[in-house]
């Protein structure tokens, strides 16, 4: 199943770190999410879209997963050739996408 069909996303940045994350639509959604989408599941699936290691918070009470990558705007937003609202929808979308069991 497609990850976007069980959570809706957003994305964000502060300074060099990009911020995405999962809202699942339900509880049996948060948690087939929270089995499924690990921080090195993120990675791969962020590797085209951004450099950065990956780490994953937990947000069981917002039914949410926080994907946090250290260094993928180099330089910061204002620096950074990867910087933008666009390259933002591209990594979270790179989440939404995911095929998961």
């Amino acid at each position: 199943m497609r990850v976007g069909a069980l959570a809706v996303g957003r994305s964000g940045d502060k300074g060099s770190v990009l911020d995405l994350t999962l809202v699942a639509r339900d509880e049996a959604a948060y948690a087939r999410l929270a089995r499924a989408i690990t921080a090195e599941v993120a990675q791969r699936a962020l590797e085209g879209v951004c450099p950065g290691t990956v780490i994953r918070y937990e947000c069981p009470g917002l039914l949410a997963l926080k994907f946090v990558v250290a260094g993928a705007l180099p330089g910061g937003v204002y620096a950074s050739l990867r910087a933008g609202m666009h390259w933002q929808k591209a990594a979270i979308w790179a989440l939404l996408d995911l095929e998961i069991e």
